[in-house]
C-alpha cells in the first residue's frame, strides 16, 4: 500500500470559501466579546490582513528566525493590529488568542472541495494512509479539517509548525521521512504549487499537481511531477494502479 500527502489549501479546502466565511465569523465573535461593531471588525480584519499578507510574502521576514519564530511573531502582530484598527485594546497575549480564535472560527465552517471527502474514503478503503501535509500551521490545519470533517478521517496531520520549515524547503519533506519511516519511491505527495511540489521531489517523492483550473498544460510541467489532476476523484484509481504497476515490475 501506499503513504499519500494531500495539500491543505487547494487540494482539499477551498479558500475561495474559507476567506470571506472566515472574515464574518471572526468579525461576529470579537463583536460578541470585545464591542464596537461588525463593520468596524471587518474593516480592521481587511487592514489587518493586507499587512500580513505584504509581510509574509517579503524575503526578508524569513530571514528572522526559524519558521515557527517569523510565524508566531506574524500571528501575534496581526492580531495587535486587528485590534489597534478596530479601536479595542489589544489582548495581554494576542499569539494565544491568534491561535484560540482561528481554531475556534474555522471547526465552523465547511471549505472542502465537494470531491475530498469521497476521495479520501477511497484511499483509505483501498488500504492506502492518507496525511494532510500543510504550510499551515497547526491551528489552521486542525481547524480547517475539523470544519470540512476531514480531521478523524485522515492519519495524520504534518505542518510548517510540526516540520519547523517551510514547504519549499527539502528539509520538511526530509523530516517526514526521517520521522515517519515512509519510503518517498512509494508515496505520493498532491499538491496545487509546483514550489512545493519540487522539494518533495528532490527528497525522492512522487509528485501529482494538483490543476483544478486547467491553467498547467501537461506540456510544460517539469520532470518531478508525475501527473496533473483536475480534482481528486481520480486519485484514488492513479495510486492503485501505480501500486499495482509497481509490484508487477518487482
Amino acid at each position: 500500500m501506499a503513504d499519500v500527502f494531500l495539500d491543505l489549501w487547494g487540494v482539499l479546502a477551498d479558500s475561495r470559501k474559507m476567506t470571506p466565511a472566515y472574515r464574518q465569523k471572526a468579525a461576529e465573535i470579537l463583536w460578541s466579546r470585545q464591542g464596537g461593531s461588525i463593520a468596524a471588525w471587518l474593516r480592521a480584519h481587511e487592514a489587518a490582513e493586507a499587512w500580513y499578507e505584504a509581510h509574509m510574502s517579503d524575503p526578508e521576514t524569513w530571514k528572522a528566525g526559524t519558521w515557527i519564530e517569523v510565524v508566531n511573531s506574524a500571528d501575534a502582530e496581526h492580531v495587535v493590529r486587528l485590534f489597534r484598527e478596530a479601536g479595542a485594546p489589544p489582548p495581554a497575549d494576542p499569539l494565544a488568542l491568534s491561535k484560540s480564535l482561528t481554531l475556534e472560527v474555522m471547526s465552523a465552517i465547511d471549505s472542502a472541495f465537494p470531491d475530498a471527502r469521497p476521495a479520501v474514503a477511497r484511499l483509505r478503503k483501498a488500504g492506502h494512509r492518507v496525511f494532510v501535509s500543510t504550510n499551515a500551521t497547526e491551528e489552521n490545519a486542525r481547524g480547517a479539517l475539523a470544519g470540512a470533517r476531514l480531521l478523524e478521517e485522515i492519519d495524520g496531520v504534518i505542518t510548517g509548525e510540526t516540520q519547523n520549515a517551510n514547504k519549499t524547503d527539502p528539509s520538511y519533506w526530509r523530516g517526514i521521512v526521517d520521522r515517519m519511516r515512509v519510503d518517498p519511491a512509494k508515496s505520493f505527495v498532491v499538491d496545487d504549487r509546483n514550489e512545493y511540489l519540487r522539494p518533495a521531489g528532490l527528497v525522492g517523492f512522487r509528485c501529482l499537481l494538483m490543476d483544478r483550473e486547467g491553467k498547467h498544460p501537461a506540456v510544460t510541467m517539469p520532470a518531478y511531477v508525475s501527473a496533473t489532476l483536475r480534482n481528486l476523484a481520480g486519485l484514488p484509481q492513479y495510486v492503485q494502479d501505480a501500486v499495482r504497476a509497481a509490484r508487477v515490475r518487482a
